[in-house]
């Protein structure tokens, strides 16, 4: 079972160009086992990376620092490097499950930079996996419920009274198609929900990438606890067993004791089949972006209206909906009530000029639009557009659209680009502008001190940029991108890419 267990768990590809490795192990059998495991896998590479186990201690309970102690000494007997990292501060006394995630990722982000290691390999197995499947069901039967009950009026302006009252009294089915225009194609709200079932239902990814620099593997995702546990205890060794996983005050806890064992393998094989289509969903995605006409210059995003065969493909919503958030700095992709009214608002086969806003996006169609064509355009809107200091060798993320790295020993200022500025780059630059669009322009990023300002998307190699670094981010994905997502990912990030706009 040994050699069976270790062989199957890692592909040649997870250590490629791999000098360092952290391992984040806490002590709990899940993690004990991966240290052990990767440890067995090591030693048949011919050029294997250096491991350095890093134990996380949130400070949440009073044994936390006794059991990374425990930790260190089991590494330092098998001569292995280990770290210990504390969650310092204030800790929040709601969402304590989710802070303490996104912390512990932070930490272990911020080791994996110091160390020089570009790979993170956690301990979350099968069980882990079918848990959060459970939840991400239970909150999505949750929200299906709170949406059959909604009246939909302020979703679609401009429908009668008389299918107003059809709408509230239709079921949820009925109402995806209600709320999608004929000639539009009436099954794409449909499809376009079981993309949202899709992408929360694949659930644990088994590769992703933590802030865009740093691979996260998770190669026990196929392996049973209690499989890891039988492992453990043929090697003689002992774990240590967290009190808080047996708190019925938290969701995982409450669905892991509901949980029966014969149904582990089922819901496996849903999450497989979820994963799988998400990964195809990806790359449909991504080649709908490509049959698109898209630009994105000068703070703004232009859809040239697109043949009906590609209004009417079922991912066509998503699309609309994810360039929506990118452009408004949002951190979240759209939920599908959301994506279902921003399709039908737009409503392409209409002639009339339409504008609203949406997840801090303006987003205007128009039958004569850019470059004299029919489209959907979408820029920054103007509000909460906010100024802010970036300290000498800081970085920070500015609107949820811009990170802003200062290299210099003075103070940046940053903030949206100011009217009087723009109209004087307009006048003595040589950028293609033959009708400057303010509103997107003023959603531009500026960078000032006293030597003065530069709009970096407009202008390049002056004084102001030489300690700078900026790049234009994508929210939703910066943190952490599924790699399931990155078909799409890779097509969208050349849109932002700001030095090749240059």
């Amino acid at each position: 079972m040994l050699v069976r267990l270790a062989g199957n768990l890692f592909k040649t590809s997870d250590f490629i160009e791999c000098r360092k490795l952290i391992l984040a192990v806490s002590g709990g059998s899940d993690s004990l086992a991966l240290l052990f495991l990767v440890k067995e896998h090591l030693k048949t590479l011919s050029v294997p990376p250096e491991m350095i186990v890093v134990t996380v201690d949130h400070q949440l309970r009073r044994e936390s620092a006794r059991e990374a102690l425990t930790v260190a000494e089991i590494c330092h007997a098998h001569h292995i490097k280990h770290i210990i990292v504390q969650w310092e501060g204030k800790k929040p006394k709601t969402h304590i499950a989710s802070s303490a995630r996104v912390a512990r990722y932070d930490l272990l982000f911020q080791e994996a930079q110091k160390q020089g290691a570009t790979l993170i390999m956690t301990g979350h197995t099968l069980n882990d996996q079918v848990e959060t499947y459970q939840m991400r069901c239970q909150r999505l039967q949750k929200n299906a419920h709170i949406l059959q009950q909604e009246n939909f009026e302020s979703m679609h302006d401009g429908i009668c009274a008389r299918d107003r009252h059809v709408l509230q009294q239709a079921t949820w089915e009925n109402k995806l198609y209600a709320v999608c225009p004929p000639k539009m194609g009436t099954n794409i709200a449909e499809k376009s929900c079981g993309l949202v079932y899709e992408r929360g239902l694949s659930c644990i990814p088994r590769e992703a990438l933590l802030r865009r620099a740093v691979r996260l593997i998770r190669p026990l995702l196929g392996v049973k606890r209690e499989t890891l546990q039988a492992y453990l205890r043929l090697k003689g060794k002992t774990w240590i067993d967290d009190p808080t996983n047996e708190d019925r005050n938290f969701e995982r806890v409450r669905v892991r004791q509901s949980l029966h064992q014969k149904k582990l393998a089922d819901i496996a094989k849903k999450v497989h089949e979820a994963a799988l289509q998400r990964r195809q969903k990806a790359q449909n995605i991504a080649d709908l972006i490509l049959a698109l006409d898209i630009n994105v210059e000068y703070g703004r995003c232009f859809i040239a209206k697109p043949a009906p065969f590609l209004q009417q493909h079922p991912d066509f919503p998503f699309v609309l909906g994810l360039f929506t958030v990118l452009m408004g700095g949002g951190g979240y992709l759209l939920p599908l009530q959301k994506l279902i009214a921003l399709f039908q608002k737009l409503c392409l086969h209409s002639a009339e000029k339409k504008r609203f806003t949406l997840a801090g996006s303006v987003i205007e169609y128009n039958r004569k639009g850019e470059y004299h064509k029919s489209g959907i355009a979408f820029w920054r809107e103007s509000r909460n557009l906010k100024e802010a200091i970036v300290a000498p060798r800081k970085t920070l993320i500015w609107d949820g659209r811009y990170q802003v790295t200062n290299h210099g020993s003075k103070a940046l200022k940053v903030g949206p680009a100011g009217l009087e500025q723009l109209k004087s780059l307009c006048k003595k630059s040589s950028f293609d502008l033959e009708r400057p669009h303010y509103p997107s322009l003023q959603s531009l990023l500026m960078i000032s001190n006293d030597k003065g300002y530069d709009i970096p998307e407009l202008t390049h190699h002056s004084v102001l940029q030489q300690n700078v670094t900026i790049k234009r981010i994508m929210a939703p994905f910066e943190w952490l991108l599924s790699h399931e997502d990155a078909p799409f990912i890779n097509i969208v990030e050349h849109f932002f890419n700001i030095e090749a706009k240059r």
